[in-house]
């Protein structure tokens, strides 16, 4: 039976870095993978490219957990640590908009290529194809595999993640474990999920692409709001802007009626876009109006706009009255559609909920219900917006994880 200082479940982001972390002054670590390979969430992050962090992390953008909680983890290991962890590593990093932060390579292979070496380099054992059974402490941390195997740790870093894209090994596991330990497990809902609408327009504008505001309401009341890119698909609505609502729309649609809005045109105020149509259709007044509106929107688009409206696009731009300007204005700037559920968690890049930071130290990220144990990554309540967040969440989490988990040896 082989004993370590530090065992570490699940070799995502978070549990990689909590490896390399806690294996920095020479501890016997071993890191734990059900899958044939390590970081197989790293490679699907980024479309592939993998977003390694955000330049501009700010505690506002994380969820679930208190903004304390957060603060004190993502400040011992920030934004500027992680770029410089990753070009030490002969990394090269490039920003893009928004403060996001890709590889040069744009491959998210080379992020696991270098985090491997890195892994090697500390000495840290990794054990693949292999999926705990029970976890158990009397002395040590007792670790049943499947196959029978046991393994031996003084302490014992849970990061399995939460329960989305399960393809990729989160099946929520390390839920399991921690609510038989004792821990508090709050609700698990999709986050950075697309959504489906009941209406079935979107199909046929399938892969328009916009930028626009978008905001959600509920009753009337705003559940938040966001710019950025939105795309519309055969069942609805996805893109960062909506996939980064999903989390606070996923509480509310099995109860209340949820309704997205989209504003096409968010520099310009309806009276002014009405005042352009206008001109528009004063200019072109002999055009069918749906041929004056191809300069304004996607031309995919225009029927949608029009149906919605109630304008004939097939009439001339001059017959058009000021009531129905006013209408493809109103349309433009809002734009509705009801939402009927959430995309199923296998589509999630991430989930919000999991392990109540009641129960875990903020500074050093070991359960407060039993000693040596820790956790890090997606299996804490914390989740965060697209753009980056959530990975620097995955690697400052698993630093802190690591690096107290060893000094407590």
């Amino acid at each position: 039976m082989t004993k370590y200082d530090v065992a570490i479940i699940g070799a995502g982001p978070a549990g990689i870095m909590a490896a390399i972390s806690a294996s920095e002054n020479g501890k016997r670590v071993l890191l734990i993978e059900k899958n044939d390979q390590i970081g197989r969430k790293i490679l699907a992050t980024g479309n592939g490219r993998c977003n390694l962090t955000n330049r501009n992390i700010k505690v506002e953008r994380f969820h679930g957990a208190t903004p304390s909680f957060v603060s004190s983890v993502i400040a011992q290991f920030d934004q500027n640590k992680t770029i410089k962890f990753f070009e030490d590593l002969g990394l090269m990093l490039k920003e893009e908009d928004r403060g996001r932060i890709f590889p040069r390579t744009n491959q998210a292979s080379s992020v696991v290529e270098i985090l491997e070496y890195k892994l090697k380099e500390n000495n840290v054992e990794i054990l693949l194809n292999a999926t705990v059974k029970k976890i158990s402490k009397d002395t040590n941390w007792n670790l049943l595999l499947e196959d029978g195997r046991n393994i031996l740790s003084d302490r014992l870093i849970i990061a399995t993640g939460g329960k989305a894209a399960h393809y990729l090994g989160s099946s929520g596991d390390g839920l399991f474990w921690a609510r038989n330990m004792g821990h508090t497990v709050s609700s698990i809902y999709a986050a950075l999920v697309p959504v489906e609408t009941q209406e079935a327009w979107t199909k046929d504008v399938s892969g328009v692409k916009v930028e626009a505001k978008v905001w959600t309401t509920s009753n009337g009341e705003m559940i938040s709001d966001k710019y950025g890119d939105l795309l519309f698909t055969h069942f609805g609505l996805s893109g960062p802007v909506v996939m980064s609502q999903s989390r606070f729309i996923a509480p509310l649609v099995e109860q209340k009626e949820v309704k997205i809005h989209i504003d096409l045109f968010n520099d310009i105020s309806e009276e002014v876009l009405a005042k352009n149509i206008l001109r528009n259709f004063e200019m072109n007044g002999k055009k069918a109006v749906k041929n004056c509106l191809v300069g304004l929107i996607p031309q995919r688009l225009i029927s949608i706009i029009l149906m919605i409206s109630g304008v004939d696009g097939e009439r001339k731009a001059a017959e058009v009255s000021r009531e129905g300007r006013m209408t493809i204005a109103k349309t433009l700037k809002d734009l509705t559609l009801t939402v009927k559920s959430l995309r199923p968690l296998k589509e999630a890049q991430v989930t919000a909920g999991g392990i109540v930071c009641d129960e875990i130290n903020s500074g050093t990220l070991e359960s407060l219900i039993l000693p040596g144990l820790y956790f890090a990554g997606e299996i804490i309540d914390v989740d965060a917006d697209s753009g980056g967040f959530n990975l620097q969440w995955a690697w400052s989490s698993g630093y802190v994880a690591g690096k107290f988990a060893d000094r407590d040896s």
